[in-house]
């Protein structure tokens, strides 16, 4: 299943540029009907301003169904529609591209965003954080058992490749100085190579700590793996293809766990806000 997924969201995304690009296009070209080529370009164009938005705002969450996009990628579906039953033939099979294209979008809505069965496993809250072993950017071994003697924020992110990570790690970075001044320390950790973590890690002007789960042998343990969680294609930059499910940690300074969010949709990850409630509502052993 994990495989198809990766394969899907790398289809689609360049299923989406390929058909904006060919309506716009034909657009440009003055093929008729034009509103069939219009209707064709809105249905495609709005997902993939959905994914160029990821990008650009670097935000670490949106609604659960971008209703906006939807409508507006509907629309365009239902004007190829109207285009067909007036112009027949002469409308071609626009309107069949751009219901292929509206049923990927709900597709990778309804399907792909979606992480199921994520309440089992060893993360419950009050549980003593499971034993496994990370690696530091000088490639030295680092045990769980040192997230002791004060509270850890640990945060497993994908990689460098997923915008929700990045923008998910930017939020903390932006937030580091409160979360200091609780106690808490900062571990942000994924199985991508060093050199990407060390890119990473550059971007930010706070001493976060960023850590390697080389092959996810702690994602492993902690029930978190994701096989063929990397979209298909990102290999030949360097990423492996399996991966980690986006999840966030707490501990206290014995190092059991008060909070535990494995959400159940990629597109949306907790604000440091909660995390700073957390440890001033919980009254953390600092």
């Amino acid at each position: 299943m994990n495989l198809l997924k990766s394969i899907f969201i790398s289809g689609f995304v360049t299923w989406l540029a390929l058909v904006s690009i060919y309506a716009i296009t034909e657009l440009a070209r003055g093929m008729e009907p034009m509103l069939s080529w219009l209707g064709l370009a809105l249905t495609a164009f709005a997902p993939l301003v959905f994914f160029i938005k990821a990008f650009v705002a670097k935000s670490a969450r949106t609604p659960r169904h971008p209703v906006e996009y939807s409508i507006l990628s509907g629309a365009g579906l239902a004007l190829t529609i109207a285009m067909s039953y007036r112009y027949g033939d002469a409308a071609g099979i626009v309107h069949i591209w751009a219901f292929i294209t509206l049923l990927a979008w709900l597709v990778y809505l309804l399907w792909y965003s979606v992480f199921k069965g994520r309440d089992a496993g060893p993360l419950g809250v009050g549980s003593p954080l499971p034993m496994f072993e990370l690696e530091t950017m000088d490639n030295h071994t680092v045990s769980s058992e040192s997230f002791r003697a004060r509270p850890h924020l640990l945060v497993f992110y994908r990689g460098n490749w997923c915008p929700f990570c990045t923008a998910q790690i930017a939020e903390l970075a932006a937030a580091y100085r409160r979360l200091e001044a609780l106690g808490v320390t900062v571990v942000l950790i994924s199985s991508q190579s060093v050199k990407k973590n060390q890119q990473l890690a550059a971007k930010f002007d706070v001493p976060m700590v960023f850590l390697r789960d080389r092959h996810n042998e702690a994602a492993k343990k902690l029930g978190i793996f994701q096989k063929w969680g990397t979209p298909m294609g990102m290999q030949l930059l360097g990423y492996e293809s399996d991966t980690v499910l986006p999840t966030v940690i707490l501990t206290d300074a014995q190092g059991d766990i008060v909070f535990a969010d494995q959400t159940d949709n990629y597109r949306i990850r907790p604000e440091p806000g909660v995390f700073e409630a957390l440890l001033r509502a919980k009254s953390l052993d600092l």
